[in-house]
């Protein structure tokens, strides 16, 4: 097996040791997603402003609801986005989900009209996934560190997704149209995969 780059090393040390510190306080990283809120309202943004790193450009929120698409044991989800020149021109990167102990449980991407985003192709958002990076102060900055370090750990994964989500989404909109199809509620998620940290750290050898 090839040694295990620096970067990737820091990164698993992150995902694993950020949750652990989260239980150690009696809480987890699915309570700290909600920013302070004892309870977790659907489709409510956590924090209610979205966590934006100028410098990085990125952005995240957590929420959940309700998708025929979502895991049953989900507890919610984390939306990724590299962020534009303008304040309204933003791209969905990934999603991630939780289940009730915080631990990450799929990979999902979404179609346009789920967030509202501005829709670039595969190679622009796997471009920003390997560059990804988000840092905030007071009570998310953990939370945005595991986010980084998650992404990083899962980049070839999210990369197949993107490509992936282009395919299928160029497969329907030559039967339907591009715009209708971008705005057709039937299909939220497009592409999704079920995944394990600790599987994820094994297969790396950390």
């Amino acid at each position: 097996m090839a040694a295990v780059s620096e970067p990737l090393l820091h990164a698993a040390h992150e995902a694993l040791g950020i949750p652990l510190r989260y239980a150690q306080a009696g809480s987890s990283l699915a309570r700290a997603a909600m920013a302070g809120a004892e309870r977790c309202i659907e489709l409510a943004h956590y924090p209610r402003q979205d966590v934006i790193d100028i410098a990085h450009g990125t952005r995240f929120y957590y929420h959940a609801h309700g998708s025929r698409r979502s895991p049953g044991n989900e507890h919610g989800h984390f939306h990724l986005f590299a962020q534009g020149s303008q304040p309204d021109d933003y791209t969905h990167l990934a999603g991630i989900s939780l289940d009730a102990q915080g631990q990450p449980i799929r990979l999902f991407t979404t179609n346009r009209w789920v967030t509202g985003e501005t829709w670039r192709q595969a190679i622009e958002v796997e471009q920003a996934l390997a560059r990804f990076a988000v840092q905030t102060r007071g009570r998310m900055a953990p939370v945005a560190r595991w986010l980084t370090a998650l992404v990083h750990l899962y980049t070839p994964q999210l990369v197949r997704l993107v490509r992936r989500r282009d395919a299928v989404m160029a497969r329907r909109s030559a039967r339907q149209g591009w715009e209708a199809l971008c705005e057709d509620r039937r299909l939220d998620v497009v592409t999704e995969c079920r995944i394990s940290l600790t599987q994820r750290i094994q297969q790396l050898g950390c």
